[in-house]
């Protein structure tokens, strides 16, 4: 599981269900749901032999698909055994209590008998849970900046995260995939809650243009604030070139002694051990800073080819990790290679600021 729900569990704020299909010589386990006014998290493990397969797990509503996730997290144990969790924005979107349909999308578009593998599919009951540190918030709070309208409609503060419900409103002209929107969350002491992606509600054509409704997630709290500073704004997003960082091997790094490099603006990656077989090999490292499992590391040889390694995950406690990479001539000059995209910070929009109590 990823660290947010192994967090949960350590909390006792998921529920434990251990049910499994095995479909095509795949089997899937659910192992915990975590089910709250923010979010709907299902952890999985899938055990698919020694070929690994692709798994598009979806929610069915009421006989209708639940949209994208906001996120999706792939850890390997092992060759065989792949942990997976994937979450869902709640934030009103779902009923208290409900049978979830937890299936493989390609059942929605298998055509014929031949065409994909049999799909799986598992029903599971569940129910949200309430804690007392919870808040939900629906100030109905609309801000216009130029030709754009920006409504608040629902907030959701729990314990394993915030998530905002928001709607947008444009003229035709402005309906362009070179605009993004951007969202941040502070509180009344300045700190402000790390983004954890998004997902799309509903797009409906007006009149005038569009309407666009959207959940933004961020991290949860620590304890409940007084107040929440939302800022808010949509601009015309600009390409980053990746950013490369190296590091040749020069020596045999160690964990008192390792080859480090950044992998995102405030991320590192520690190269602690290097071990050249016969048949592979064998880097381990560990990564430090925020979303600990977001990394593009590669090896680079005398000739500036590229190696890539399969990683798994050794110990989420201390982000610990191994990859097996091609076998490497030890006596062979080679250098680690990190890319990322720097982000320019968005300006944010004065007059789509959004300021909320949260105790009396």
């Amino acid at each position: 599981m990823n660290c947010e729900l192994k967090q949960a569990v350590k909390n006792g704020t998921v529920s434990q269900i251990d049910q499994s299909v095995t479909k095509n010589g795949v089997k899937i386990t659910v192992k915990e749901i975590l089910f709250d006014d923010a979010r709907l998290s299902v952890g999985y493990v899938e055990h698919h032999g020694q070929e690994s397969s692709a798994t598009n797990p979806m929610i069915m509503l009421d006989g209708k698909e639940i949209g994208n996730p906001i996120r999706h997290w792939s850890e390997p144990i092992d060759k065989q055994t792949t942990m997976h969790s994937v979450t869902f924005a709640n934030v009103g979107r779902f009923p208290d209590e409900f049978e979830m349909r937890f299936q493989d999308y390609r059942s929605l578009y298998q055509t014929s008998p031949g065409s994909t593998p049999e799909p799986w599919e598992l029903t599971i009951p569940v129910k949200k849970s309430v804690y007392k540190e919870t808040r939900v918030l629906k100030p109905m709070i609309t801000k216009k900046s130029g030709e754009l309208t920006y409504t608040v409609k629902e907030i959701a503060m729990t314990p394993n995260m915030t998530a905002v419900r928001f709607e947008i409103s444009f003229p035709k002209h402005l309906d362009s995939g070179f605009y993004q929107t951007h969202m941040r969350i502070e509180d009344e002491k300045g700190t402000k809650y790390l983004p954890g992606g998004g997902g799309l509600v509903k797009f409906e054509p007006t009149e005038t243009g569009y309407s666009i409704e959207s959940i933004d997630s961020f991290s949860s709290f620590q304890t409940v604030p007084e107040s929440i500073k939302i800022d808010f704004t949509r601009e015309e997003s600009e390409y980053n070139l990746p950013v490369f960082h190296k590091a040749k091997v020069e020596y045999k790094p160690t964990a008192e002694k390792p080859i480090v490099l950044k992998r995102s603006t405030s991320g590192l990656v520690k190269i602690t051990d290097i071990r050249y077989g016969s048949d592979k090999t064998e880097v381990r490292f560990q990564t430090e800073g925020p979303h600990p499992y977001y990394l593009d590391l590669f090896i680079e040889d005398e000739a500036g080819q590229k190696l890539y390694g399969q990683r798994r995950l050794v110990d989420r406690k201390t982000n610990s990790y191994v990859a097996d990479f091609p076998v490497i001539d030890p006596q062979s000059d080679i250098t680690f290679v990190t890319t990322f995209s720097e982000s320019t910070e968005p300006k944010y929009d004065p007059e789509l600021q959004i300021t909320l109590p949260l105790k009396p």
